[in-house]
């Protein structure tokens, strides 16, 4: 069993390997540029990975142990005594089922904080207030309403086929928490749309088995969600960067007081745009010079 889920974390790394090199290949911004809620973003979701991939080694593991037994009613009942945990049998048995909803809700949860965040972090730095909400608008379509000229500009930037997947499981989502289990009519509509995407996202995404139907979902939905939300942040990030005359209407007059000292103000800058955004410290540092000297 242990070298069975080691075999499958090995092709869970490669296939996380694969992602990253994909993803960098598919429009990559060259200015490294981010906010905040997206790095805290990947912290979260980093943790959450770690979170889930233990809780579904340890499912697998007990499943198993479970399965082997001669009695699954006997063995679930002694390790129940054994933990001082009350069971229900009958919960084992869609154990894998209820996991794999539950790993959903917590990505969309995670997406939607996110969301949020980035909303007040464009605002602030563009001083622009968002526009379309409307009391059946997503998180993520207002997002889109706003963060380039219109929203066909940000979708194309973004991937259609990316943004559909995410409604896919955001409508998964609303599903699971809002409505009974009989009625799937909206997240099977909403798969359908997405199975025509479903070679591009085997190609960006690695060898997931995922997305699945609302009531077939498995682990490998979990970690297409996952890092289909990271790559949507970053993307939402890219497109997000200011233009040069933001820069020097904005940033250098938040240093106009260090004009006189140019290699402070350079500095001060340089700080600025690697904390606030994220920027690695040679970009960052040729930014601020290019605005620097363009004072000269």
């Amino acid at each position: 069993m242990i070298g069975r889920e080691n075999h499958n974390r090995e092709k869970m790394n490669q296939a996380e390997t694969n992602y990253h090199v994909k993803t960098d290949e598919r429009n990559h911004d060259t200015h490294s540029f981010s906010f905040r809620s997206a790095r805290c973003l990947f912290r979260y979701l980093g943790e959450i990975d770690a979170l889930v991939e233990l809780t579904e080694l340890a499912a697998r593991s007990f499943l198993h142990s479970a399965k082997q037994s001669d009695d699954v009613r006997a063995y679930v009942e002694s390790l129940s005594k054994q933990l001082n945990i009350c069971v229900n049998l009958s919960e084992v048995d869609c154990l894998s089922h209820h996991l794999a909803r539950s790993y959903i809700v917590t990505v969309y949860q995670s997406a939607e904080r996110f969301l949020h965040e980035f909303r007040g972090e464009h605002i602030l730095l563009y001083g622009r207030e968002w526009t379309g909400d409307r009391k059946d608008s997503d998180p993520l379509t207002v997002t889109l309403l706003n963060v380039a000229s219109n929203r066909k500009e940000a979708e194309d930037k973004i991937g259609i086929d990316l943004i559909t997947c995410f409604q896919y499981y955001r409508v998964v989502r609303n599903w699971i928490i809002h409505t009974k289990d009989s009625d799937l009519n909206k997240p099977l509509h909403a798969f359908c749309e997405i199975v025509k995407y479903l070679p591009e996202h085997k190609t960006l995404f690695g060898q997931t088995d995922a997305p699945n139907k609302p009531n077939e979902l498995t682990f490998d939905d979990f970690i297409l969600f996952s890092r289909l939300t990271k790559y949507i942040a970053k993307k939402l990030c890219e497109i997000s960067y200011p233009p040069e005359s933001y820069w020097k209407k904005s940033l250098l007059m938040q240093f106009n007081h260090l004009r006189n000292n140019p290699r402070r103000m350079k500095n001060a800058l340089t700080g600025l745009l690697r904390t606030e955004y994220g920027m690695d410290k040679e970009i960052a540092a040729r930014i601020s010079n290019e605005l620097c000297d363009s004072l000269a």
